[in-house]
């Protein structure tokens, strides 16, 4: 694919991911406790940098929100995979959270929207009610089924999904940080 099909078909698919969605999404982070999130490969790379960015304090009132990327602690994933299997271990990893704190959310990353892991731990939040944000692309089922907040790339190239997921997030959180200002003069 040439650099000026690429840029386009990126461009065309950031444009059509409602806005109104980005809202909903910074919405349900600002009325979290807590952000867990989650993904694998390229996918766990950009939950990584969403919980950074979601944690990182110095953007104001709406900024500095508790956040953990489930897998970044290597030692805790691979401990679970060990026990129990792959395909539980993000959702072992996140059980400790659920309990620590009422007010959890999950953002679940999977270009594919079927990675296993990332669909159990998704179901689990759905399970307890609590919200899911869900990042896909391809078809994007089941996860994107078992999202309160369905952010869905309509491609099937990861060459595109993964830069419009990591775009989408920087939107999202120009929301939290405009959502959350106190208000002016008062």
């Amino acid at each position: 694919m040439t650099w000026e099909a690429w840029s386009s078909a990126v461009a065309t698919a950031i444009a059509a991911v409602p806005d109104a969605d980005l809202l909903r999404a910074a919405e349900v982070l600002l009325a979290a406790r807590l952000v867990l999130t989650a993904g694998n490969g390229g996918s766990s790379a950009i939950a990584s940098h969403a919980a950074q960015s979601i944690g990182k304090p110095d953007y104001g009132p709406g900024g500095g929100r508790a956040a953990v990327c489930l897998t970044d602690s290597i030692p805790t994933l691979t401990a679970h995979a060990n026990d129990g299997g792959w395909f539980f271990a993000l959702e072992e990893a996140a059980r400790p959270f659920l309990r620590a704190a009422e007010k959890t959310c999950l953002l679940a990353v999977s270009s594919s929207g079927r990675s296993e892991n990332v669909v159990r731990v998704a179901r689990l939040f759905q399970y307890t009610g609590r919200p899911v944000i869900a990042l896909t692309g391809f078809g994007g089922e089941p996860l994107r089924s078992l999202a309160t907040v369905s952010l869905h790339v309509d491609s099937s190239d990861y060459e595109v999904v993964e830069p419009v997921h990591d775009a989408l997030l920087h939107r999202i959180q120009y929301y939290v940080r405009r959502l959350g200002r106190a208000p002016e003069g008062g």
